[in-house]
């Protein structure tokens, strides 16, 4: 995503929707700074993060989001600018009753999304005052940070607010989508990848990519990191590794729709680690998707399994660990593995659009 943030709007450093949106720099997005306040990062602030100036000079630039505070005003007239389809304001239920008819004039011009403290939910989930219900948010229960975390709760309820904002705004009716496996898929497996310098798309993969994107479907990374829970890296490793995927597709041309990935290990039983659906069915709820129909590409049986449990297809390449699963399927009958084997992620993108294309050949 490309986010503008409002520095004056939201409050300045100490502000949680500010902390927020530099939390989102910290995961890869592009954030740009208008009006100054940005929050301090230690040791410098990542590249993703860039102060631009306001007034018309906005309209140089352009952004999916806008990002502001109590006053829809201000942050309408700078989404217009940078032609933004959404924007998100950090709101209370005493500025709210304040608003006017010019007010709740600019909040209706942009497809607009509030997130709430705790406290102020209940008050204005029952009195929206003319606001869309499903459209109120709330911060989690969790304290604020003193600082950027791309970790903190904070960053990932705004990160998922503002996917759920830019899915809905494209419409209602829910599409296929494509989940795609991490390492041995989309970049070259390196065994408990945790230094984003080692991250490297697989040669083909981002022309793979943009076929998808240029069809219109949207692309969601799902991915097992038990090295978390085995105690290799930190979370905060991950989401830099995850930062620098961002980075490097967007320098290829491809925009990810969202990034899902658990950190538990095998024997924690949780239902978010592939194939558990959790992550599949969150993205599904996020994106505004349909599970059956969509398609999982991954280098192990488990990702096939994983799409197949949800009513959709799943894709085994043979890059990665492919070679060595396909292998062990041992010409099992089409029931019990992949609905496609294939080379790379080339071919499992030619094969899907031909599916979408003509569901009946997939």
């Amino acid at each position: 995503m490309r986010i503008l943030a409002q520095g004056g709007s939201v409050g300045g450093a100490a502000d949680r929707l500010a902390l927020a949106a530099a939390g989102l720099a910290l995961r890869g997005h592009e954030v740009l700074w208008q009006g100054g306040g940005a929050p301090l990062f230690p040791g410098g602030g990542p590249a993703t993060l860039r102060d631009v100036r306001g007034g018309l000079g906005l309209a140089r630039h352009s952004a999916d989001i806008v990002l502001g505070g109590p006053a829809p005003v201000r942050a309408a007239l700078a989404g217009w600018l940078v032609r933004a389809r959404c924007m998100v304001l950090a709101l209370d239920a005493a500025s709210v009753r304040r608003w006017g008819h010019v007010e709740r004039g600019a909040w209706n011009t942009l497809h607009a999304w509030a997130v709430l403290d705790e406290a102020d939910g209940p008050a204005l989930q029952a009195d929206p005052r003319g606001l869309d219900p499903e459209r109120i948010a709330l911060w989690p229960a969790e304290d604020p940070p003193t600082a950027p975390a791309a970790a903190h709760p904070d960053t990932e309820a705004l990160e998922r607010i503002c996917e759920r904002a830019l899915a809905r705004r494209r419409g209602r009716a829910p599409r296929p989508g494509v989940f795609l496996d991490r390492d041995g898929t989309l970049v070259i497996e390196r065994g408990y990848l945790s230094d984003p310098v080692d991250l490297e798309l697989l040669p083909g993969a981002g022309a793979a990519l943009h076929d998808l994107k240029a069809a219109g479907v949207p692309l969601v990374v799902i991915s097992n990191q038990s090295g978390v829970g085995r105690g290799l890296f930190t979370l905060e490793r991950v989401y830099e590794v995850m930062a620098r995927l961002r980075v490097i597709s967007r320098a290829a041309g491809i925009e990810l729709d969202g990034i899902y990935f658990c950190p538990h290990r095998p024997e924690d039983g949780c239902a978010c680690r592939k194939p558990g659906t959790r992550l599949l069915e969150r993205a599904a709820e996020d994106h505004l998707l349909t599970l059956r129909g969509s398609f999982m590409v991954g280098d192990k049986l488990l990702d096939a399994e994983t799409a197949q449990r949800v009513g959709g297809r799943g894709v085994l390449v043979r890059s990665g660990y492919g070679r060595e699963e396909e292998r062990a399927l041992g010409g099992a009958p089409t029931d019990r593995g992949p609905d496609h084997v294939c080379d790379g992620l080339a071919a499992a993108s030619a094969w899907i659009l031909a599916a979408l294309e003509s569901p009946e050949r997939g």
